[in-house]
This record gives C-alpha cells, structure tokens and sequence, in this order.
C-alpha cells in the first residue's frame, strides 16, 4: 500500500496542506470519504430532526454499536457510545457508589482530565487516592510489580489505567493489569483513550470491569465518538452522563429481555446532540479494510514509522533518549522523547509546574503559529518529554521538518525570557 503524502493528497484532501500533522494521537483526522459521510447524516438530521432522531438514529446506533462489537469481539450489549473517554471515565466513576475512604489506584501517568475526576471524588465523597509512580521507561513487569505491591500495601477499590499513557505516550500492560485486578478483586477502569485503531485488542482475552477508546482519535471516526465497554455486572450500575429520560433504577424489575437491552437502552439517546459520528463508524472500518488494506497493514507503517522518528529525532536532537524498554514494548505509532532542554537552558526545572506551563503553552504557539506544526510536550519524572504520532498520511521529512521547527520554537522561548 503506498502510503504518505501522495495517499494524504488523495484521501485526506481536506487537511490543511500548509500545516504539517504529526501530532494524530490528540484528534485524529477523517479521510474524505468518511467526512462525505459525516456532511451527509449532519444535512439529513437538520432536514428532518423528527424523522431523524426518533427513526433513523435507534437504528444507526444499534448498528454501529454492533460493528464495534465485532471490531472487538464482544457481544454489543455490553457497549455503550458516547462523546469521548473522559466522559466515558467520568460516567463510570461518578456511577460507582463509592464511600468514604474507598480507595482508587492511578499511576503517575494518568491522563489529566481523569486524574481530575478522581480528585473530585476525594473532595466529595471522601474517597483516598493512592498514585503508582511510574519513571518511563519501564518494563511491563516492573508496571505490573508496582501497582501489585499498591494492591498489597492496602485494600484498593478501583484501580485507573491506560492501555496507552497520553504523555509520555507508551503502551502499558493492560492486560496483565486487568488480571492482577482480578486477582486482588479489585474493580478495573480501563482508559483506551488510545488504543482503538493504535493497536489490536481483541476481548476474548480481554475481561475488565470497565473500557474505553476513542474512536476519533485513531480509527478515523470524526470528533466526537467513544466507545464505553461495561461488564454486564455492572449494567445496572452504570448510569448516562448526564443522567436523562433512559434512567432505570438499580434496583428496577425488569424482564429478562429489559435485562439484556438495558445498556443499549440507557445510552442510544439520552439529550439533544449531533449523532453524525457514530453514523460514521461503519464508513471510517470500511475505508481501513477497502483502501488501507486492514488493521495490520496500518499498524505496520505506523509502528514502522514511529522507529524511524526515533532514530530521526536521537540526530536531530542530540542529548534526547526515546521512552522505550529492552524489551520494545512502549513504543507505538506514538513515540516519545526526553527532550534535551539542558542544550537551551541548562537551569531549567521541568518539575515546577509553573515555568513548565509557561513553556509549553508559548512553545505549542510558536510551533502552530510560526511554523505551522505542533509537537506536544510535557513534564514526566522531572524532566521535559515531547511526543510524535505516525499515521498514513505521514512520512518522515514531516519529522525532520517538526523537529527543526521545535528546535527554532524552544530557542524564541528562551531568547524571550532573557
């Protein structure tokens, strides 16, 4: 298949030609194809929202929710679709009747947005945050060790994890995690964020309390879609964010079949918004298998591409480490670097929140402004990370290009703060 900028010119014409992409893994990108899709269902609910919402949708839903399904390989009834995977995280956490003093494990990599919802809890229900630290790069077992030595420590109620850390972006061992929950009893909140499209996942051997992905960050879906995963234990439990007409009692009767449908039920409507995306998920896999070639032709550029980047960015960069173990089990089509700040700024302090923010905020609008390209970076374990994704519309002079562009970004940072 002959992906790059040639495959981007033909299926991804919409992308903005004067900006250079490598920054996928934050919000995705649909190919025209599925965008057509997306324009079409959008003009047909505005058209007639009656027809639409009360006809077209169930049906559209309870479709797409079955190709997910299938994509997975889980029964549909145990799916839910929604917006995007912190309110898939948020819908779960804030349904669980946590009390006083629960505790819930999350590593030190926790994606921001649920590290917060988290917090909140502790502020109002009183429950007790234990962290994992993490200091990437790591092997699986020595992940897998630290979270079992958090579960021996102390009785833990929940524990969060990635399948694939934000920032640093690495692949985690979720699966042996979701089995050392089941060992310890301890409830498993699985955040797919990426993982959907970045990597295979298959749940005939894949059983946790709780997932989710989004579908637009890497399987071409537009924004916004997410797939929420529930265990059908837990059906009852798990109530719509936010809680609407479809609301049914935990303690409910109900008839095998409403027992059965009940997450379906629960979340094919529950308020007033654009369905477009999820009608969009049939087109997005359709477009992998037809045009792409399938899931593991996609995987293979991609991850291909991300050990490129490594090489790339260790010459243009000197002093950066990649985020990668021995055994080269991190690294995706996200691959992250140790950015050698000590090259611009020898003082600089990566563990002060402060200064860290005012860096990457006027770093992320020099890039986008000046350079029209955007490479994230972050603090982790005290020093500056920075992160690259791969995708098929990518080669590698897009990382040549970004990492010249960082390099001048990070030099008018500094020059401006003299």
């Amino acid at each position: 298949m002959g992906f790059g900028h040639a495959f981007k010119k033909e299926h991804f014409p919409l992308s903005d030609n004067q900006f250079v992409p490598v920054n996928h893994g934050s919000f995705g990108l649909s190919p025209q194809i599925v965008m057509d899709k997306f324009r079409a269902e959008v003009e047909t609910d505005l058209a007639s929202p009656d027809s639409f919402i009360r006809i077209q949708q169930p049906k559209e839903y309870l479709e797409s929710i079955k190709i997910v399904a299938d994509f997975l390989n889980c029964p549909y009834r145990n799916l839910a679709l929604v917006t995007n995977a912190t309110t898939a995280v948020n819908t779960v956490l804030r349904s669980i009747p946590f009390s006083k003093g629960d505790v819930v494990a999350i590593p030190s990599t926790t994606y921001g947005a649920c590290a917060n919802t988290v917090k909140f809890l502790a502020e109002t229900i009183g429950i007790e945050i234990v962290v994992v630290n993490l200091a990437l790069p790591m092997s699986h077992e020595a992940i897998v060790d630290a979270f079992r030595q958090t579960f021996d420590a102390q009785k833990v109620k929940l524990a969060l994890f990635d399948t694939v850390s934000s920032m640093p972006g690495a692949k985690m061992p979720y699966l042996e995690l979701t089995r050392l929950c089941k060992e310890y009893n301890v409830l498993s909140m699985v955040d797919g964020a990426h993982s959907i499209g970045l990597i295979p996942l298959d749940f005939s051997d894949f059983s946790p309390d709780f997932y989710t992905s989004n579908l637009h960050k890497w399987l071409y879906v537009p924004r916004p879609c997410a797939v929420l995963y529930v265990d059908p234990k837990h059906h009852r439990t798990v109530q719509t964010n936010p809680v609407s007409h479809s609301y049914v009692s935990p303690n409910a009767v109900l008839s095998k079949e409403e027992e059965e449908n009940l997450l379906v039920s629960k979340f094919t409507f529950t308020g007033s918004i654009s369905f477009a995306s999820i009608s969009c998920i049939k087109t997005a896999l359709q477009f992998r298998n037809d045009i792409c070639g399938g899931e593991e032709a996609i995987h293979d550029h991609c991850l291909g591409m991300a050990r490129k980047v490594a090489d790339l960015v260790l010459r243009k960069w000197p002093g950066a480490s990649i985020i990668e173990n021995e055994e080269k089990s991190l690294v995706t089509a996200m691959v992250t670097v140790y950015f050698p700040i000590e090259n611009y700024s020898p003082s600089f302090d990566a563990s002060d929140p402060e200064l860290m923010s005012l860096f990457v905020n006027k770093v992320s609008e020099l890039q986008i402004e000046k350079h029209h390209t955007f490479v994230p970076f972050a603090s982790h374990a005290g020093k500056v990370v920075a992160r690259f994704s791969c995708q098929v519309y990518n080669e590698l002079s897009d990382y040549e290009y970004a990492c010249d562009a960082v390099h001048s970004a990070v030099k008018a940072f500094f020059a401006s703060k003299l």
